[in-house]
């Protein structure tokens, strides 16, 4: 190579990198987005500054309306006691993934996550044990919003879907719906963690 076209090379490089680089951050103004950050839908109603937040409160994990399988299926107690024990396994994911403190709320420099549960989906363990690649996967969708603690104004809704399908013997109902909840808390922190 020339030594005299190295310094222009140079540049046009960086020009590429950088361009390569702002193409692949989202943006953080107001509107409505899919798959943002890898979350499936992202409305920004106020765009905020995380770093200004000390902690981070789930208020609620509503489950109200969600709908369970039939009482006389196989799958329904599972559920029904993945349902209950859903809120801590999805704050345990967001505290994983968060760059701040976990707690409760109080403090006026608190982000409030309020999630809804819209999909617990059992799958089915059998085909995750024959079939595998996926097949009979458990589902958990929610819906949710990010909230200023201090004024109670929403900055930030959200929608997400998570599936898990590989486990032991198929996976039990009770470690997957676990480890989706969990992945779900990750997902809502990392969101949190772009502003």
């Amino acid at each position: 190579m020339n030594l005299r076209l190295f310094p222009a090379f140079f540049f046009v490089v960086i020009a590429f990198v950088s361009s390569v680089a702002s193409a692949r951050r989202e943006p953080t103004t107001p509107g409505t987005y899919h798959d943002w950050h890898d979350v499936d839908e992202v409305t920004i109603i106020q765009p905020f500054n995380a770093s200004s937040y000390s902690q981070i409160a789930v208020e609620s994990f509503d489950s109200a309306g969600v709908k369970l399988p039939d009482p006389n299926d196989n799958t329904y107690r599972a559920v029904l006691l993945a349902v209950r024990s859903m809120k801590p396994a999805f704050m345990e994911g967001v505290a994983r993934n968060a760059k701040r403190k976990v707690g409760a709320t109080g403090s006026a420099k608190t982000l409030v996550i309020r999630a809804r549960l819209t999909k617990v989906d059992p799958g089915s363990q059998a085909a995750r044990y024959v079939v595998g690649f996926g097949a009979g996967a458990v589902k958990i969708a929610i819906a949710g919003e990010i909230v200023d603690g201090a004024s109670g104004k929403v900055l930030v809704r959200f929608v997400q879907e998570r599936r898990s399908g590989f486990g032991l013997f198929g996976g039990g109902y009770a470690a997957l719906f676990g480890r989706t909840a969990r992945q779900l808390g990750g997902d809502v922190a990392e969101l949190i963690n772009t502003f």
